[in-house]
């Protein structure tokens, strides 16, 4: 009996050891399972909230960046890219949570940092030691007062596009022909255009936007501010001669006019599509859009191989083109703001680069493997070599005035490519508006 006794005091222990035992390791799991929570909460991506517009060469971009690494994730908001410029300027007001943007109408960097929206890199960018070799390539146009305030993506530069089939239809040389024997000027570049148009509308020689920045190309070679920092007009009359030279043109229809861009709506992009112009000069980012134009089965009566870039007319030596480049900022409010200047130091850097390449647009910085991966968006070596060589890309507007001289422009252009104003009325025009702009401006 004693001995049954002691068996069952023996096993009822054994219970109690092995209940106390799974209790024990529960316990001990569920500290692991905290435990290990918290690892995961401490070695989670810092977020961030970027905001740029919606074109198809960012997404890539930001896409490639949070897969590429684990320590930051970027929540990306997408705006429409028609009216980003007042969007953005309203979420910063509002102090939206943001804690970096791109900026798409880069003179309006001076009215944000004004307003306290901007905050200056140059501490995080000794801090973080991130490669910034995009920003002192274009430090001109991202700093403002000794302070860096931007980091470039995309670089800058306009070029002289052209539908190599329409040149051959015509048996014209293309626009490089000039540009390699030295002729390549503003009078050839409309002498060309004549040439090589239709005369009735169908076929133009030539296209240039009607945003008023583009009318300042000439101003830009002769590296003209229309106004400077310090507020002193500074300007000659290279914008007059442009737009007296595109009104010409016009009337004669070698140049599709502005103020049928502007009331029907048709992009450059689709002009060129079409095969409607056999010369666009605008900016760096339209490989991208060929891109899409020939991924889309867009393009009409030409192929991917039938199209060119190479220099925009220039007067003077040595060559300079026009382009201010695309950055963003670190917004001064931000809460990871070291994070958010790491994620756009890459988009400025040579992963990034190469992801910009791809996608068809000159990247700030052009190193031999970017240069590589460009040779895939355009469509023959000489274009290439004109696409990245080196250049003086001045940056029009790059001042605290600059948002609105390019608004007075576009106002003035118009009135006088439709007649409305002599040479003699736009310069007044002109010189009355640009000294209300100084007057006016904080």
């Amino acid at each position: 009996m004693n001995k049954m006794k002691n068996l069952m005091v023996f096993a009822l222990a054994a219970v109690c050891l092995l209940v106390a035992g799974c209790s024990k390791a529960k316990t001990d799991a569920a500290q692991a399972g905290e435990g290990a929570e918290r690892t995961v909460a401490t070695t989670s991506p810092e977020k961030i909230i970027y905001y740029c517009w919606d074109d198809t060469s960012i997404k890539p971009m930001i896409d490639a960046f949070n897969a590429a690494q684990s320590e930051i994730f970027v929540d990306a908001q997408y705006l429409p890219s028609p009216d980003y410029e007042t969007k953005i300027t309203t979420l910063l007001t509002g102090h939206t949570e943001m804690d970096a943007y791109m900026q798409k109408r880069q003179a309006d960097m001076f009215a944000h940092y004004n307003n306290g929206f901007i905050e200056p890199l140059d501490e995080l960018l000794t801090k973080t030691g991130v490669n910034r070799v995009a920003v002192d390539s274009y430090l001109n146009a991202v700093s403002v007062d000794g302070k860096v305030l931007g980091f470039p993506w995309r670089g800058a530069a306009y070029y002289t596009y052209y539908n190599k089939k329409l040149f051959a239809d015509k048996g014209v040389p293309t626009p490089d022909t000039y540009v390699k024997d030295g002729s390549w000027t503003w009078d050839k570049f409309a002498e060309v255009a004549a040439q090589v148009s239709s005369g009735d509308g169908s076929i133009y020689g030539a296209s240039v936007y009607f945003w008023g920045s583009s009318q300042l190309m000439i101003e830009a070679q002769h590296q003209k501010t229309i106004i400077n920092k310090d507020g002193a007009l500074d300007y000659d009359s290279a914008i007059l001669d442009w737009l007296r030279e595109r009104r010409d043109m016009e009337k004669a229809k070698t140049m599709w006019p502005l103020i049928d861009m502007k009331v029907s709506a048709t992009h450059y992009s689709k002009q060129f599509y079409d095969g409607q112009i056999a010369m666009l000069l605008i900016g760096e980012w339209f490989p991208g859009q060929l891109l899409a134009g020939r991924d889309q089965n867009l393009f009409v009566g030409y192929g991917w191989n039938d199209w060119g870039v190479t220099r925009l007319p220039c007067d003077s030596t040595p060559y300079v083109t026009m382009g201010a480049p695309t950055f963003s900022h670190v917004v001064s409010y931000s809460k990871h703001k070291e994070a958010a200047l790491k994620f756009i130091a890459w988009m400025g850097g040579s992963d990034g680069a190469k992801m910009a390449a791809r996608s068809g647009v000159l990247p700030a910085m052009v190193d031999a493997g970017v240069k590589e991966v460009l040779a895939e968006s355009v469509p023959d070596a000489d274009s290439l070599e004109y696409f990245t060589e080196d250049k003086t890309a001045f940056p029009m507007g790059m001042t605290n005035y600059g948002s609105r001289v390019e608004a007075l422009i576009q106002d003035i252009q118009e009135e006088y490519l439709m007649d409305k104003l002599s040479d003699a009325d736009f310069d007044t025009r002109l010189r009355t508006g640009l000294q209300e702009i100084i007057d006016t401006t904080n």
